[in-house]
């Protein structure tokens, strides 16, 4: 029995993460699980449009919902050009030196893989997760089909019990190459009419540190 159990853990322990893609469009969609939801801000939830693409280093995210709502962030890796823009009454644009290399979306291969999953869509999902006991847990839920990404949530360990922080979700999800107009600067800003701003702008953070521009 005590044989069976350990083949088992290991069998878990052991199964192969799948990889993150590298191309894809898609909806991000968040939730702050702490915020409170009666009141209009912080928001709770937030919505963007992606365009990634790591095989060419570039990357477009649209927010369409939540803080930062109607700014654009153009990452161009390939270029070292960090271009955000506003639109509305006001519209603006700024770009910065761009230095860094783009971050490796990754599923650590350390995540193991849970004997259930969930239904997501009405499809089966797999689960994994990266667990330091009674302090931290990412739970993330892959299409049992594919393999893509779905869902994830991290969790601290708060009284005695898990306690949700945030969950991003990827919908609407597309694995082609975005086009070249998908992680362009939108007309009629070019890179010469974009005011210099000196320090750039953090990462985004779109499922949780695995995914980030």
């Amino acid at each position: 029995m005590r044989n069976t159990i350990v083949a088992c853990a290991l069998a878990t322990a052991s199964a192969a993460v799948p990889a993150f893609p590298l191309q894809f469009v898609a909806t991000v969609e968040t939730t702050a699980h702490l915020v409170d939801k009666s009141k209009p801000y912080p928001p709770w939830k937030k919505r963007i449009k992606l365009a990634y693409d790591y095989l060419n280093k570039r990357a477009r995210a649209d927010v369409l919902e939540g803080l930062d709502a109607g700014k654009n962030f153009t990452r161009r890796y390939d270029t070292k050009q960090d271009y955000v823009t506003t639109g509305g009454t006001f519209p603006s644009c700024q770009r910065s030196y761009l230095g860094e290399r783009m971050p490796l979306p990754k599923i650590p291969e350390d995540a193991a893989k849970q004997s259930s999953g969930a239904l997501i869509d009405d499809e089966p999902h797999d689960e994994y997760r990266v667990e330091v006991p009674e302090l931290d847990r990412v739970r993330v839920w892959v299409s049992a089909a594919t393999g893509r990404p779905r869902r994830l949530t991290n969790e601290n360990w708060v009284d005695g019990r898990w306690v949700a922080l945030m969950t991003y979700d990827l919908l609407d999800f597309e694995e082609v190459a975005p086009s070249e107009d998908a992680v362009a600067l939108d007309a009629p800003w070019t890179h010469d009419t974009c005011d210099r701003h000196v320090g750039g702008w953090p990462y985004l953070h779109l499922f949780h540190h695995y995914l980030a521009v």
